[in-house]
C-alpha cells in the first residue's frame, strides 16, 4: 500500500521549513517546497535539488497561488529578530495575505492546512507559563499582531468552508542548518564565541527562556497535521520547557566551544519579558510529545555544524 502524500511546505527554505522538507522526503512522500529564498542557499536543501520526491517552486506567499497537494504546512515569516522593527509591512503582508492565500488554495483543493503561528502572540504576559486557553495579553509587534490574524483566519475558514487545519504555537527553535547571519540567540552567540568575538546580552541576563531543538520542533509537526479532523482547530504549544537564564546560556556556549570570549552587557530592552517558556501539557496530551534532546547535545550538535560552516567560509575567503 503507497502512503505517499503530495504535500506543500511554505518557507520551506528557512531552518524548520528545510528540516521538515528533508523529514517528510525521507518518508517518501512528494514535497513542494516554496519559498522566495533559493534553495542552494540552504546546506539542507542543496543536496535535496536532484531527488525525483523533491521540487522546489520559487513565490512570494503574498501573490495567489494554487496548488493540489493533500497537506500545506504554512512555515512562511520573515524572522522577528532581523525583520519585524525595519520591515513590518512585509511582516504583515507574509503572515496575513499568505495565510488568506494558502487558506484559498486549500478550500479549493481541500487541503489540511498546519499553521506555524508564534509564541509572541501571547503578548506581554509575564512569569507564567504560557498555555493555550489563557487570555492574551497586550500585543506591540508586527510578527505577534499578524500571527494572530492568521490565527483568527484559520478559525473563519473552519468554520464557514470546513478547512481542516492545525495551529502550532512555535517558540524559541535552534539548529543545524540556520544561516550563519541568523540573528536568534543561539546562533548569534554560537557564531560569535567561535570567531572569538564578545557576546552581548541585554540587562543583567537573567530573563529566563527555553529553546528546542529543531528536531524535535520536526516531530511535534508532523504529529499533529497527522492528527484526525477535529472539531475544532487544535492549538498547541510547541517548544522545550526546560528553562535556562540567557547569561546561563552565554556562558554554557563558550564553556562548550572553548572560547575566549567575554560576555558584555547593553541596557535591558523595555519589551523583554522576564519569562517566557511554553506549557507544553496539551502537546503532551493530545500528541504524545515533549523534547527528547537535551540543551547540552543540541549545542554540541549546532556548535559542530557552526564550526563547519565557517570553516568553509574561510576557506573559500582565502582561496577567492
Amino acid at each position: 500500500m503507497n502512503d505517499s502524500k503530495r504535500i506543500l511546505v511554505i518557507g520551506g527554505a528557512g531552518l524548520i521549513g528545510s528540516h521538515l522538507c528533508r523529514a517528510l522526503v525521507d518518508r517518501h512522500h512528494d514535497v513542494y517546497c516554496m519559498d522566495i529564498r533559493s534553495c542552494e542557499s540552504s546546506p539542507i536543501l542543496r543536496d535535496m535539488m536532484t531527488l525525483t520526491n523533491f521540487n522546489y517552486i520559487r513565490h512570494n506567499v503574498v501573490n495567489q497561488f494554487g496548488i493540489n497537494v493533500d497537506e500545506i504546512y504554512n512555515l512562511a515569516s520573515p524572522s522577528a529578530l532581523r525583520y519585524d522593527q525595519v520591515m513590518a509591512v512585509e511582516t504583515h503582508k507574509v503572515n496575513i495575505l499568505g495565510t488568506l492565500n494558502c487558506l484559498e488554495s486549500a478550500r479549493i483543493n481541500r487541503s489540511r492546512v498546519l499553521l506555524a503561528s508564534s509564541g509572541d502572540v501571547y503578548g506581554s504576559v509575564r512569569n507564567q507559563s504560557m498555555h493555550e486557553d489563557q487570555p492574551f495579553g497586550p500585543a506591540c509587534s508586527a510578527l505577534a499582531e499578524s500571527k494572530r490574524a492568521a490565527e483568527s483566519f484559520m478559525h473563519a475558514y473552519k468554520d464557514e468552508y470546513q478547512v481542516d487545519g492545525k495551529v502550532a504555537r512555535i517558540f524559541n527553535t535552534y539548529g543545524s542548518g540556520a544561516d550563519l547571519s541568523d540573528q536568534r540567540v543561539v546562533t548569534k552567540m554560537i557564531v560569535e564565541a567561535l570567531s572569538g568575538r564578545n557576546l552581548t546580552i541585554y540587562g543583567n541576563g537573567e530573563q529566563l527562556r527555553s529553546f528546542c531543538w529543531v528536531g524535535d520542533v520536526i516531530d511535534a509537526l508532523i504529529r499533529l497535521m497527522n492528527r484526525l479532523p477535529d472539531v475544532q482547530i487544535p492549538i498547541v504549544n510547541i517548544g522545550s520547557n526546560h528553562e535556562i537564564s540567557i547569561r546561563a546560556l552565554a556562558e554554557k556556549i563558550i564553556d562548550l566551544t572553548g572560547s575566549r570570549s567575554k560576555i558584555i552587557h547593553r541596557d535591558a530592552r523595555n519589551d523583554d519579558p522576564r519569562h517566557k517558556s511554553p506549557d507544553i501539557s496539551r502537546a503532551r496530551e493530545m500528541l504524545g510529545w515533549q523534547p527528547t534532546t537535551t540543551l547540552d547535545e543540541g549545542l554540541r550538535r549546532a556548535i559542530t555544524y557552526f564550526e563547519s560552516e565557517l570553516t568553509q567560509m574561510r576557506s573559500w575567503v582565502e582561496i577567492h
